[in-house]
């Protein structure tokens, strides 16, 4: 029909004439979607122009993105290029072209494509081709059914193209769906040379092969996997290679975690012993300086400041210790109930508060606590812009699941102390192992006794990540049951160090048992010169003999309580048995008993932390001697 013969109709005729071709146009389309089979319209340049509800479910594809999105986003390109782009080329259809993609659970099945050619309305227009894709069988024989329902991934690898032929559904569940999409580069590449060298051994000895790595997830998460190679043979030549993939992530972090607590307890126990040898150590030079110091007359000024250089060098050696024993025994200390609210407001009184309207009672010991908070505090104020401001926030929580590996399930009285700016992923890793420095400058040990001290009073601290390079450091406590009291500070200990003069001594026996000779010949000069008849040995047994002798009477017991063979408490409660007027007086560079170092002893006793001065020595002794005992 030329077109001059449109002319003559009327524009009635052609508007019923364009309503029948659009109502036509709309009954093959509506039959087209309902086809079970997927169907696509691609133009030359690959773009979906349309496609029908079979597609869009096979392939997880929406309505509105079909006209944007390109066939070889869901066909593998290479089969996209050899069939699709030749059937433009020849015009001639094709069929039976098998192939593997993945379905929309993320699982890799095989598909069959047949490509059909539609030409042109008219000439000079570039056509189409209709992709025609069969489905793969529904009724999968009980076996496949349970290999999808394995909680491993299964792979099957053709060795010649390097395809994937078939991914169940843990293949997905591992990988993620556009992980299974590009298994091929699932390994980190820091492990990729290891891996492929076991793929290589397989495929060359034909026998079965194992491997664990790590593998990089869609999205970057990195998890453990661990690979079961199957070379599968045909014809005297391995033609493919079956894959059983299991998840060894959790499995990898707990002989990760068991190997880290061993290394902390060796850390731990090495740093006790350690500290406690220091502080022998320094109890030598405190002692021995002191004794010098008060030979040294007045008028020589050059003498007394450089034992006032010794001292200060000795006080700094005792700090660092401290830190060491803290790290090393942490103490739960005396415990009370703690109203968190009070508390906060009371250390820092110009933070800018967000304080919880319900009551916040905690079990801990107000002074170790105080001490850990302060600490986070200096911490988070540390290389902070100016302007800053600490904010604090209470509150209560509940976790019904794990939020993350290691952290607890309960009710929580939460604290929140930041915000800490332009925090590193590597202080988020490691701000509270030892020694953990960074690149600006060594912190020392660091936090590390901040957070042995507050888990041992059941207190987890974590430093979480708030926006961007911001954190902050987040306290959990156990919900306490009781209602809270005020905030009161632990009573000072009954016996503490002190610079005033000794009293005058009253003659009485001291027997001195300590496995450091050199402190044991540094506390019977000084005893010995207040007047007491001081009797010294190392070892326990020797104590026991001498205080059994006939007509032996001790007066008071000044002993170390680690002691190599007995622990000072047993061989009290021997010696009691002998002398039971005795009083005591314990020592220790640290302490197995956290009672004795909080001011928990009998009235009769006392305790003197190494290193302590010769004054708190003599008037310690004396208050003892002068105690009644209940």
């Amino acid at each position: 029909m030329d077109r001059a013969e449109f002319d003559i109709w009327t524009a009635k005729e052609v508007a019923r004439i364009l309503t029948l071709v659009e109502n036509e146009t709309r009954y093959y389309q509506e039959i087209l979607a309902l086809v079970p089979v997927p169907l696509a319209v691609v133009s030359r340049q690959l773009r979906l122009t349309s496609v029908n509800r079979a597609f869009r479910r096979s392939f997880q594809l929406k309505h509105e993105e079909a006209g944007r999105r390109r066939l070889d986003e869901f066909i593998p390109a290479a089969v996209v290029k050899s069939h699709v782009e030749h059937a433009f080329e020849t015009n001639l259809p094709d069929s039976g072209i098998e192939f593997t993609a993945l379905d929309a659970a993320g699982v890799g099945r095989p598909y069959r494509l047949s490509v059909i050619p539609l030409p042109g309305l008219e000439a000079d227009l570039e056509g189409e081709v209709l992709v025609v894709v069969e489905e793969p069988i529904h009724a999968a024989p009980p076996a496949a059914r349970l290999l999808e329902e394995l909680r491993v991934a299964v792979w099957l690898i053709d060795i010649e193209s390097g395809d994937l032929q078939f991914a169940n559904r843990g293949a997905a569940r591992l990988l993620g769906r556009e992980g299974v999409a590009a298994w091929i580069n699932r390994v980190h590449p820091e492990d990729h040379a290891r891996v492929a060298w076991v793929y290589e051994a397989a495929l060359e000895s034909g026998a079965e092969a194992a491997v664990e790595y790590r593998a990089i997830r869609a999205g970057g998460a990195i998890i453990w996997l661990a690979d079961r190679i199957q070379p599968q043979s045909s014809g005297g030549r391995v033609r493919s290679l079956r894959i059983v993939t299991t998840g060894e992530t959790e499995r990898r972090i707990q002989h990760v975690q068991h190997v880290q607590e061993r290394e902390v307890d060796a850390a731990m126990r090495l740093s006790r012993h350690v500290a406690h040898e220091f502080n022998n150590l320094w109890m030598i030079l405190t002692g021995y300086t002191e004794m010098l110091a008060d030979r040294i007359p007045e008028s020589d000024s050059e003498a007394l400041s450089a034992m006032d250089e010794i001292r200060k060098a000795v006080d700094r050696g005792v700090g660092a210790t401290q830190q060491l024993l803290q790290f090393g025994r942490p103490s739960a200390g005396t415990m009370a109930v703690v109203d968190l609210n009070q508390l906060m407001r009371r250390i820092v009184p110009r933070a800018s508060f967000q304080l919880t309207s319900l009551p916040v009672p905690v079990s801990a010991d107000p002074v170790r606590l105080e001490r850990a908070v302060r600490d986070l505090i200096e911490s988070a104020a540390e290389g902070q812009p100016e302007g800053w401001r600490l904010e604090v926030e209470t509150g209560r929580e509940t976790r019904i699941s794990d939020f993350g590996y290691g952290d607890w399930k309960g009710q929580f009285v939460t604290l929140r102390i930041g915000p800490l700016q332009g925090v590193s992923d590597k202080r988020m890793e490691h701000w509270c192992e030892p020694y953990f420095s960074d690149v600006e400058k060594a912190t020392g040990i660091g936090l590390a006794p901040v957070d042995s001290q507050l888990r041992a009073m059941g207190i987890q601290v974590r430093l979480e990540r708030r926006t961007g390079q911001a954190a902050d450091f987040v306290l959990r406590f156990p919900l306490a049951p009781a209602p809270e009291p005020a905030v009161e500070p632990v009573p000072e200990p009954t016996f503490r160090r002190t610079e005033e003069p000794p009293p005058v001594a009253k003659l009485e026996t001291v027997l001195v048992v300590d496995s450091e000779e050199s402190i044991l010949s540094l506390i019977s000069r000084v005893l010995g010169r207040q007047g007491y008849e001081v009797i010294t040995t190392a070892t326990p047994e020797e104590a026991l003999r001498i205080a059994a002798e006939p007509a032996r009477r001790i007066h008071i017991i000044v002993t170390e309580i680690a002691l190599p063979q007995l622990r000072g408490p047993q061989l009290v409660a021997r010696l009691r048995e002998i002398q039971p007027e005795m009083k005591v007086l314990y020592m220790s560079g640290f302490t197995d008993d956290p009672s004795l170092a909080s001011g928990l002893q009998p009235p009769d006793a006392g305790f003197l932390q190494k290193p302590f001065t010769l004054n708190s020595l003599t008037s310690t002794v004396r208050a003892v001697l002068d105690s009644s005992r209940n």
